[in-house]
């Protein structure tokens, strides 16, 4: 009776909890936009700067289409100038705020259906591996994963945010005398709630399939010092999940002069800042901050990556939407010197992924498949942190299906989750062979 009468207060819970959330894209439309010229481009271009339009989507060419969030109150007059412009356009969710409803009800019963089970399990708390959670339950996460094996696994601070919350890292390290790393972020961009839950399924696979003795898992394991970070900006993650904001991107901190907050921290690393493809408009939504490494979550990521410069054989990034895997560079449309080693092993993890369940990736540059992007993770990392093999991928769903865009629904999280990881191990595995080669070389 006890656990029933637990259960239906939970439920009621969070009943309450989403009922006082505010719901703040009330008949917003996602509209694709599609582009015929160049006249078309240049003024799509000039409308990227208008702070009240939120693209999801980069302006590319004039045979790509660009899908852009219209709020609801300026929805006719953008219509009007479309019509002005000739520029064809469609509407592709009527109301944004009916799939962040249909989000936040599958949370709220999947968070239901966790509790139940880990109740009848006698677990302390319930599972969140292949779900959307909270920062704290992540870092909860991450503590008994290091409690359970304290001499392989450790949580790591690797710096404070501008809300005071600190960034933890993972540090998977099976071997004693390995003095080689690997990294993984996730979170940079608050929306992107899949990437935190792909970085956890990652942690919680790798040490699970060890333990099992799985023969990849063990080489990799085996040989590199493996780091996770499931959120590099837990401030703009958590305003997005209790606040209404579900598509807020940016940090959180105030900028001095502007009432806009919040800085986009893939446009603040210091290689290449403010080069192009940022904004030095508070208000923007890729504003790169006030100079290069600004902000205090770029300065802690940075400082603990600097002091193991040399040491890092690859670094990767996860963000979504899109289903890219890109390579260096994004602030200029040059190859870096490793591009075809990072293509190489890239394509044999982007096979193993489609060989799940057919989901495809396209490979390349970040300016040349999609657009310049300066003051980002993927080229500081290559040029400042040397470290040959440094990658984005960009997680799906892929623009066809931009509909949900940046709220993949719940349900498909783990799928999302497991095929990425499969695509790792076999991408760590071709990378570690290029490290070995090259060193015995």
């Amino acid at each position: 009776m006890n656990r029933l009468y637990n259960l239906l207060c939970i439920f009621v819970c969070l009943t309450v909890t989403l009922a006082n959330v505010e719901r703040l894209y009330v008949n917003d439309k996602l509209i694709r936009l599609e582009p015929l010229n160049d006249d078309h481009l240049n003024y799509i271009r000039a409308l990227e700067e208008n702070e009240n339009l939120d693209f999801w989507t980069e302006i590319i060419s004039a045979d790509q289409p660009v899908d852009v969030h219209i709020a609801e109150k300026d929805f006719d007059r953008y219509v009007s100038e479309f019509k002005q412009q000739s520029l064809p356009f469609q509407i592709i969710n009527d109301n944004i705020q009916l799939m962040i409803d249909e989000e936040q009800n599958a949370l709220a019963f999947d968070l239901l259906s966790r509790q139940l089970k880990s109740r009848i399990f006698g677990q302390e708390r319930a599972d969140i591996v292949g779900t959307y959670a909270s920062y704290n339950d992540m870092v909860t996460f991450l503590q008994e994963k290091a409690t359970a094996d304290p001499s392989r696994v450790k949580v790591i601070n690797i710096g404070q945010t501008s809300q005071g919350r600190t960034i933890n890292a993972i540090q998977l390290s099976y071997n004693p005398s390995s003095t080689r790393n690997i990294w993984f972020d996730c979170g940079i961009h608050a929306r992107e709630w899949i990437t935190p839950a792909t970085c956890i399924w990652i942690v919680d696979k790798l040490i699970s399939d060890y333990a099992n003795n799985d023969a990849t898992v063990k080489s990799i394991l085996d040989y590199w010092n493996v780091y996770v970070a499931p959120s590099l900006n837990p401030d703009g993650y958590e305003f997005s999940r209790t606040t209404g904001n579900r598509l807020w991107r940016k940090s959180r901190n105030a900028n001095a002069g502007s009432t806009c907050i919040g800085v986009d921290l893939n446009r603040n690393y210091p290689r290449a800042w403010m080069t192009g493809g940022a904004s030095n408009n508070p208000c923007s939504d890729t504003f790169a901050g006030r100079s290069a490494g600004s902000e205090i979550e770029t300065v802690g990521v940075v400082n603990f990556l600097l002091s193991k410069v040399g040491t890092w054989d690859m670094y990767m990034s996860f963000h979504s939407y899109g289903q890219w895997w890109f390579t260096p560079y994004g602030y200029n449309t040059s190859y870096p010197a490793d591009y075809s080693k990072q293509m190489s092993v890239a394509q044999l993890g982007a096979n193993a992924i489609t060989a799940v369940n057919n989901r495809r990736y396209a490979l390349g540059t970040v300016s040349r498949l999609l657009y310049v992007a300066s003051g980002s993770t993927v080229d500081w990392a290559y040029d400042v942190l040397k470290c040959r093999f440094s990658y984005t991928i960009e997680l799906p769903p892929t623009q066809a299906e931009s509909s949900t865009g940046f709220v993949l629904p719940p349900a498909q999280a783990p799928g999302v989750c497991d095929e990425t990881y499969t695509g790792m191990k076999v991408f760590l595995d071709a990378v570690k062979k290029e490290v070995q080669s090259s060193s015995s070389g």
